[in-house]
């Protein structure tokens, strides 16, 4: 037993016998003597159990905390091997997320450099298809300022067609309407140009490359002088010899004019090769003061119009004149520019026909 427990039972025994004294003494000294054994007694009791009340609460305590502090070790370990646990996937998914993360801003960077390529590219496109609508843009007002042109041409070449058709029946004043004009026959200002030389120049001889209406309206201009003026016509084509010659016979001048048959043929000149009519039985006049040039057509060859100077200009009378279609013809004008070279004496005038005319003549009339 422990010297705390011997003195705890004997200040019990002195409390009890303190006790006994207050209860059975008579004497007062005696009963304050046990008062004072009672009290003394209950003070170091109620200090003892104080004490050990303290000390075992505190042993609770520590056993407490001994016990919390297993508790927390244990807990410090689980969560050290759940961290251990965990902290391994976590950091290969971390590292996944990094690099995940990493490819993701790869990704939009490359996405973004794209479309920045993207942008330029569409600006240059943007420059370029405004380029392409300013050039778009000039070539319609172009366009309409050629389609201003051509119909503006269109409305002299009406106007100067009617007028010439009107001063073709005005001069010659026909029984049979005519044929059309234009397209393969005259055309109505050439028309009028071809008869007002033959009316005020009194033109007899005439030889004509070619036939059709235009050998009518000469056949006619003839008549009207009252004389024996004449014209023979070249017609390679036999279908279109016959229809001339027909209409000739309809208006009554089929003794003004005739058409002959010239076939096509190959014609050798200066070493050159050219499909032209065959003079041999064409009895043409040796002095001839107007030669009205319009075939043959223009597929028949290159320079097809050309052999006509060459071949007749030994007929042609120094005043004689020389009239022929199409001038704004590349194989036409190339042929005059021949002529021009080979003929330096020639005067050559253009005019603006429907067609164009050329009028050829000698420089000293």
């Amino acid at each position: 037993m422990t010297s705390t427990r011997v003195t705890t039972v004997a200040v019990f025994v002195v409390g009890s016998v303190g006790f006994a004294l207050v209860a059975i003494a008579t004497a007062t000294p005696l009963a304050i003597a046990g008062g004072a054994m009672v009290m003394a007694s209950a003070i170091y009791l109620v200090r003892y159990f104080w004490r050990e009340s303290d000390r075992k609460r505190k042993s609770e305590i520590a056993a407490q905390g001994r016990d919390l502090s297993l508790v927390m070790t244990d807990l410090h370990a689980t969560v050290e091997n759940s961290w251990r646990n965990v902290e391994n996937p976590l950091r290969t998914t971390a590292g996944e997320i990094t690099d995940r993360l990493a490819a993701y801003d790869r990704a939009i960077l490359e996405q973004l450099a794209q479309i920045q390529l993207d942008l330029a590219s569409a600006q240059k496109d943007m420059v370029g298809l405004r380029k392409e609508l300013d050039r778009q843009q000039n070539q319609s007002e172009a366009a309409e300022r050629r389609a201003e042109r051509r119909a503006s041409k269109e409305r002299a070449y009406i106007a100067s067609e009617v007028s010439g058709v009107i001063g073709v029946y005005s001069a010659l004043r026909p029984q049979v309407p005519y044929p059309p004009f234009g397209g393969w026959s005259i055309s109505g200002d050439l028309a009028s140009r071809l008869v007002e030389l033959i009316l005020t120049d009194h033109r007899r001889s005439i030889v004509e490359v070619g036939s059709g209406l235009s050998t009518l309206l000469i056949a006619q201009a003839l008549e009207l002088h009252g004389d024996v003026g004449h014209c023979i016509a070249l017609e390679h084509d036999k279908g279109w010899l016959d229809k001339s010659n027909s209409l000739l016979a309809q208006h009554g001048m089929s003794h003004r004019a005739l058409v002959v048959h010239a076939p096509l043929v190959e014609t050798d000149l200066h070493g050159e090769k050219f499909q032209w009519y065959d003079l041999s039985n064409a009895e043409l006049p040796d002095q001839v003061d107007l030669m009205f040039i319009d075939g043959p057509p223009e597929g028949t060859g290159p320079l097809a119009r050309y052999p006509a100077l060459p071949l007749l200009i030994d007929r042609l009378m120094p005043s004689g004149v020389v009239l022929m279609d199409d001038a704004y013809r590349p194989d036409e004008r190339s042929a005059v520019e021949r002529w021009k070279t080979e003929y330096p004496d020639l005067v050559i005038v253009r005019h603006s026909d429907a067609k164009g005319t050329f009028e050829i003549r000698r420089a000293s009339t």
